[in-house]
Order: C-alpha cells, then sequence, then structure tokens
C-alpha cells in the first residue's frame, strides 16, 4: 500500500488508535476501539463512519507500529510505538519516521518507480527538501513546475504523481516535521514550506544532552542518518538528487540549524582553528556560506 494515496490513512486518525491504546495500558478489542473512535454521529451521509478508523488500523498494521491479534482481535502497540505515552506527539512523529525510513520499506528507491510501502512518501520527501525554504510556500501547480526542474532518477518516475497524492503528502510531511504549512494557509491547506526544523530538533536534542558540542560536519552526517531524505542522505542521493556533499548543510537543514541558534535550542559556533568546518547557507549573508565547526546542545527534548 502506497502511503500518501486514498488507501492509506491520514497520520491525524493513526494518532487517534495510538493515543487510546497507549492511555489504555493493554490491549484493546477491535470492535471495542472502533465503537469509541468512529462512532455512529460521525456519519455523513452514506459514508462509513469506521471508514477513517479502519484505514488507520490498516496503516499502522503496515507500517508494523500496531499488532491485532488473529486469535482474539485485540490491539496492542509494537515496535516503535511499543512504548509511547499518547501524550507526545513528537514522538509519535519520530515512530513515524522510524517506520517510514525502514530499509524494507524502501528498497530500489531510485531503481524503479513503485509506488508502494513507504517509497512514494519517501521520494516525495527527498525531492521537497531540496527546496529553499526562504522560497514562497509551494502547491500543486507550483510542485509540477519545480519537479521539473530538480526530476528524480528517471527511473524513479516523478517525485508525485497526481494531484490527489500531493494532498495527503501535505498532511504527512508537517506531520513527520519535514514541513510546515504557512501562517496563512490559503488554497485548501495544500501548500508547503520545506522545514524541517521539528525533526532536526527532535532528532538532534535525542542524540546530545544538554551541554554536549559537536563537531558541526559529525553533527550533520548523524542527523542524515536519521532523516535520510535530506540533502546528502541515503535516500537523496538514491534518488540522484542535488548532492551538496558532506561539508555543506543545504538549504533545509541549514534553515533548521539557523532556526535552532536563533530559538536558543542549539548554538552554532566557530573556532578559526578546526579543520572541519561545516558551510551552512544563510540568508542574511547570501554571497557566501556561514562556517560553523561545532554545534552545541542547549536543551533537552520537551516533556
Amino acid at each position: 500500500m502506497a502511503l500518501i494515496n486514498v488507501d492509506a490513512s491520514r497520520p491525524d486518525p493513526m494518532w487517534a488508535v495510538v493515543r487510546l491504546l497507549a492511555h489504555s495500558k493493554k490491549p484493546v478489542p477491535l470492535n471495542g476501539a472502533r465503537a469509541l473512535l468512529s462512532p455512529p454521529t460521525l456519519a455523513s451521509g452514506d459514508k462509513d463512519a469506521s471508514e477513517m478508523f479502519n484505514k488507520a488500523v490498516k496503516t499502522l498494521r503496515e507500517l508494523g507500529l500496531l499488532h491485532v491479534a488473529e486469535s482474539t482481535g485485540e490491539l496492542t502497540l509494537m515496535g516503535p510505538a511499543e512504548h509511547l505515552d499518547g501524550q507526545d506527539w513528537d514522538a509519535f512523529a519520530a515512530a513515524l519516521r522510524s517506520a517510514v525510513f525502514a530499509p524494507e520499506r524502501n528498497s530500489g528507491l531510485g531503481d524503479n518507480d513503485e509506488q508502494r510501502e513507504s517509497r512514494d512518501l519517501t521520494r516525495a520527501l527527498a525531492w521537497f527538501l531540496t527546496l529553499d525554504p526562504m522560497g514562497p510556500a509551494v502547491d500543486w501547480d507550483q510542485a509540477q513546475d519545480l519537479m521539473k526542474e530538480t526530476p528524480l532518477r528517471p527511473e524513479a518516475g516523478p517525485a508525485v504523481v497526481n494531484a490527489e497524492r500531493w494532498r495527503q503528502f501535505c498532511d504527512w510531511a508537517p506531520a513527520l516535521g519535514l514541513a510546515a504549512r504557512p501562517l496563512l494557509a490559503g488554497g485548501g491547506g495544500s501548500r508547503l514550506v520545506p522545514d524541517c526544523t521539528a525533526a532536526v530538533r527532535y532528532v538532534m536534542q535525542c542524540l546530545w544532552e544538554p551541554g554536549r558540542q559537536v563537531n558541526a560536519v559529525t553533527a550533520v552526517r548523524s542527523v542524515r542518518e536519521h532523516l535520510p531524505v535530506l540533502s546528502s542522505g541515503q535516500y537523496s542521493l538514491a534518488l540522484h538528487l542535488p548532492n551538496p556533499g558532506d561539508r555543506v548543510a543545504g538549504p533545509a537543514l541549514s534553515f533548521a540549524l539557523l532556526r535552532g541558534n536563533d530559538e536558543g535550542w542549539l548554538r552554532l559556533e566557530l573556532d578559526s582553528d578546526a579543520a572541519l568546518v561545516l558551510q551552512v547557507s544563510d540568508p542574511e549573508q547570501p554571497s557566501s556560506p556561514r562556517y560553523v565547526s561545532d554545534i552545541t546542545i542547549q536543551e533537552a527534548p520537551s516533556a
């Protein structure tokens, strides 16, 4: 099943299922969960009130986040979702990212145009994160033009194949912390900015505790390992997308690091004698990159 398609769930209904199971702290019968999360009062016309619930359960199962017992029909969280408390959306987003980016769900990513499992979403994210966060928010019409300017490897097909999948992508990308909707979200919520700050912040704060200073190039390598859709990450490279190199952050990651510095949850530093430095694209000095030798983490993940 492709993730950004009408047969798959959006992340919000999946979060509702996860919250119910996390708060119950024990297996929940399938029909009991359906009755709680899709009561008849949610029905609209001929639409099946349980359709959204069924899609959420199906998608969670296919991502390895939910187990449905064959004998009892009871639901239990599993894999990256097993220890979620149902209160921390950022932790849920991290579990989704772990499942979506799992290698077994992205095999042959750049070798063919198969849309099954996570491939469609992974391709779309990798392409979208090559765009400049300082540019205008992107809608479907603009996305079609931008995909021609920065195509994937020909064997992989287009990054997003149609408008319906773009609408699904506009739900998934922000939920994963890899895009943001503009503050004035005209266009029916189908406009996005490639802002990966939420995901980058969560990864960095989980990797290094407050006060820890890390070489900037080493830090970016680790972030790309956890978020392989970033430019120069494993999945971006597999799709033959622009590769800024090991010592260049690229526009989307640069934006996240600069936001972190401005917001105070990390500090960008430059030792003039450092042998290994990272180039960061700074809109305040567009004619030349900003050089960063070290990153110091300032805050732990919020509880």
